[in-house]
């Protein structure tokens, strides 16, 4: 085995320590007291993103409960190499900032419209005009507001009060705004910088606040603890309490060998399903990469680091990384099969992830595989003969076929009757779906 596969959970978990996030922390604290300016959350707002206007209405209450700088920079074409199939993304974000609208009480009517690209080019090359003016949230607002027919004012009305940049002057600001992102070490528009690190929308809102909660930041208004209700849902402790849905619908869960935010959901899911007796098809498909679809070492890198936030928000051990990627896959999804005609496909997953994303097992090597079989009840002497079975292939296209048939490309995803929904962060929005049937549901 070469050596830098047997370094790779070892130096895994070192790029994604909290202690060394921490020490990082530490040293920008101490530049910040020494230069206030640093002292800044920048906005990377992109006017025709749905979670960029709704992580923009939650900006008023965060300046007011946080002493922070807020400074905007304006975002529009994203790189094509880290957004993958912009168009089904376009698509399902329209739905999902609905969802997100409701449950933060924010504007974003049922019947809104994504705004077409060249009001987008307009619209910041009006803020790019306006950048450097005193209460430029205000204008930002309204602005995008306007943009998307949120407003009483049209956007019609607004270009004609503010006025536009030249369209060389608006592509030059615009090719040093994405510079400006991509060099800070980002891909994506919705995103909060502080410090050396990102945070996207609504989603994570709740972890820089709680990177915020310290003497001479959180101003003595701020509740923390509404922002741990607000911005960071997280299910409710499992009881025999809840109340029951009247019915409940079978469940396809999609998910990735390779993907941390799998790992993040598959407990979860599963042990929401056993507590309201949901049927749960498990559906494993293929890496993206080995589907075309590219991942930068950008997004390789902000994903990672982000997961292992997550994890710990929910307690679950995270860090110890072993790509699967290669023969690693074809084996775990050949072993899937085996699992599933045991009847314990949802332990085989479970200890799988938790091999692969929090303990460095390498499932090329069969003395892991091994460990990872027998934790999830089943035999490896059976196991093994399983290893050479090509079956697992056709499964894969199957599941991806199903995936892209309800609009989606990534994972996890969720199908719920006709709810979809793709995250681990949507997982209140299930348990939501599902409660819908209970005489006390929402």
């Amino acid at each position: 085995m070469p050596l830098s596969r047997m370094l790779m959970p070892l130096a895994a978990q070192f790029i994604t320590s909290p202690k060394l996030r921490k020490f990082k922390r530490g040293w920008f604290e101490i530049k910040r007291r020494l230069v206030p300016s640093l002292n800044t959350v920048i906005f990377y707002h992109r006017v025709n993103d749905p979670y960029s206007y709704l992580l923009l209405q939650a900006m008023p209450r965060f300046l007011e409960d946080f002493k922070v700088n807020l400074q905007f920079r304006f975002v529009l074409d994203l790189p094509e190499s880290d957004i993958s199939q912009p168009a089904l993304l376009e698509q399902y974000a329209l739905e999902d900032a609905k969802r997100l609208a409701a449950l933060h009480d924010l504007m974003f009517p049922a019947d809104v419209e994504q705004p077409s690209y060249d009001d987008a080019v307009h619209a910041t090359s009006i803020l790019f005009k306006h950048q450097n003016r005193s209460q430029l949230l205000h204008l930002v607002t309204e602005v995008t507001s306007a943009l998307w027919g949120c407003s009483t004012t049209t956007f019609e009305s607004c270009m004609k009060r503010y006025g536009t940049l030249s369209d060389r002057e608006t592509q030059a600001q615009l090719q040093y705004a994405s510079a400006d992102l991509a060099s800070r070490g980002h891909y994506n528009s919705a995103m909060l910088y502080y410090g050396g690190e990102w945070y996207w929308g609504l989603d994570r809102l709740g972890h820089l606040a709680d990177r915020l909660h310290k003497h001479g930041i959180l101003r003595a208004s701020g509740d923390i603890a509404d922002y741990q209700r607000q911005y960071r849902h997280v299910l409710q402790s499992y009881n025999t309490l809840r109340p029951r849905p009247r019915q409940v619908k079978p469940l396809d869960f999609f998910f990735s060998f390779r993907s941390p935010y799998s790992y993040l959901a598959a407990d979860r899911v599963f042990k929401l399903a056993e507590l309201y007796k949901i049927p749960v098809n498990v559906k494993p498909i293929m890496p993206m990469v080995t589907r075309g679809i590219p991942l930068s070492k950008t997004k390789r890198g902000y994903i990672v680091r982000d997961a292992r936030r997550e994890a710990e928000k929910y307690n679950i051990p995270f860090g110890k990384i072993c790509d699967p990627l290669g023969d690693g896959i074809h084996r775990c999804m050949a072993l899937f099969l085996y699992a599933q005609s045991k009847g314990r496909e949802k332990e085989f997953v479970v200890s799988t992830l938790s091999g692969i994303w929090a303990e460095g097992l390498d499932v090329n090597r069969a003395s892991h595989l091994k460990i990872i079989l027998e934790r999830a009840g089943l035999n490896w002497q059976d196991g093994q003969s399983w290893l050479g079975n090509e079956d697992w292939r056709e499964l894969a296209q199957h599941n991806a076929d199903d995936l892209a048939e309800i609009g989606l490309w990534g994972v996890p995803a969720f199908k719920y009757g006709n709810l979809v929904l793709w995250g681990q962060d949507r997982l209140w929005a299930l348990e939501k779906a599902v409660l819908a049937g209970s005489p006390n549901g929402t």
